[in-house]
């Protein structure tokens, strides 16, 4: 294989891991010139195996892979969910997917951290779905397009996509309010919110939330276990935007509102898929209190989490907690409690540890800052994640 091979094959490897070069850049230590450069097959001849093995070690493939003389296939990517999202003519047959069946297997694998996987079959489900509703305004059609809509929204958030993610819950939203019933509206409400604030708009996913409570606050309240759980994400997601613009008041108030909200649904309750309940609300009041800076508090509000509860949570909400109070221990300067959290967060779900950009900023902190008396174990989370120094 030579140079433009190689370059090409990685930049292939990576597009299918749904990693931008930056990502690949930040995972090498290198800069984002250097990645360009590689792809482009104008940096070096004979790439050093000590380098391959770098970029296998970055990409999360076997060394096989990387030096194979024909490349696999490409799984969809990132920029294939975009492309489905934006396309002026849907081009997948309706009548070959089972979308209920197929959506559903998405927000589970979703839930399970398997977030390659749903990137992999959204292209498919939105240009299927697309093509279902295809400008009938019929609603179910409009209300299954929105179910995956949000799908997208949040697990291209979750990989680093905000921009995408942004589009894909903006999309939610307008074919949920074109179908009607707030349930429907409130859910994709929460993923545009999560997706806004992501890509640097909390003021405009604090206006998607404050738009949902006024305009169906009540109605939503009124409709049992999914109206309850759709306006408690909302409050939630509300929390997380204002978090993002320091404002500390906004975020209190709708956590306590989230707080209300949960005392309506069981302890374990997952209407929709929502994840909402009382376990989930202590979730987002840690994080919140560590987005504001409030890292003792934040600590502290963690010891608060029912242990059988939260091991009945889904391994996302898991490992997302985990690594969120990791974030806080490191800031509040207990990197033995840091680097705990990350190690029990590696045992539940060791890949998306090693790639998430959330949980690599964790490790690369611990790095450059004060470190953990188990030095040693730190050094190999790194080195698993393709850190070390």
């Amino acid at each position: 294989m030579d140079d433009l091979d190689i370059g090409q094959h990685v930049k292939r490897l990576r597009r299918a891991r749904g990693l931008t070069q930056q990502q690949l850049a930040d995972r090498l230590g290198k800069s984002l010139v250097w990645v360009k450069t590689f792809e482009g097959g104008r940096l070096q001849s004979d790439p050093r195996l000590s380098l391959l093995k770098e970029l296998a070690d970055a990409l999360q493939v076997p060394m096989s892979t990387l030096m194979a003389d024909s490349a696999p296939d490409a799984a969809p990517t990132a920029e294939d969910v975009r492309a489905a999202l934006l396309s002026p003519t849907p081009t997948v047959d309706p009548g070959e997917v089972d979308l209920l069946r197929e959506t559903a297997y998405g927000y589970y694998a979703f839930q399970a951290g398997r977030w390659e996987n749903v990137i992999a079959m959204l292209p498919r489900l939105i240009g299927a779905a697309r093509a279902a509703e295809n400008g009938t305004g019929d609603p179910p059609a409009l209300h299954q397009l929105a179910d995956i809509c949000h799908l997208a929204a949040v697990t291209l958030t979750k990989v680093g996509d905000a921009g995408g993610g942004w589009a894909a819950g903006h999309e939610a939203v307008k074919r949920a309010e074109a179908a009607g019933g707030a349930v429907e509206v409130a859910l994709a409400a929460q993923s545009a919110i999560y997706a806004a604030t992501a890509a640097g708009l909390p003021d405009v996913g604090l206006g998607i939330a404050r738009r949902v409570i006024d305009d169906s606050g009540t109605e939503l309240s009124g409709l049992g276990g999914d109206g309850v759980s759709g306006l408690g994400m909302v409050y939630l997601k509300a929390a997380y935007a204002a978090a993002a613009q320091a404002d500390a008041d906004t975020a209190t108030a709708m956590i306590q509102e989230g707080y209300r909200a949960a005392a309506d649904v069981a302890p374990d309750a997952d209407h929709r898929l929502s994840g909402f309940n009382i376990t989930n609300v202590r979730i987002y009041e840690a994080s919140i209190l560590g987005d504001l800076g409030l890292y003792e508090q934040a600590l502290d509000a963690a010891t608060r989490i029912d242990p059988n509860a939260f091991a009945g949570l889904s391994r996302e909400r898991r490992v997302h907690h985990l690594v969120d109070t990791a974030r806080s221990a490191q800031k509040a300067g207990r990197p033995d409690g840091a680097l705990r959290l990350l190690l029990q967060a590696e045992r539940d779900d060791p890949q998306n540890i090693r790639t998430w950009g959330m949980s690599r900023a964790v490790i690369t902190a611990l790095l450059g800052g004060r470190q953990p008396t188990d030095g040693r174990g730190l050094r190999a989370l790194a080195t698993r994640a393709g850190l070390a120094q």
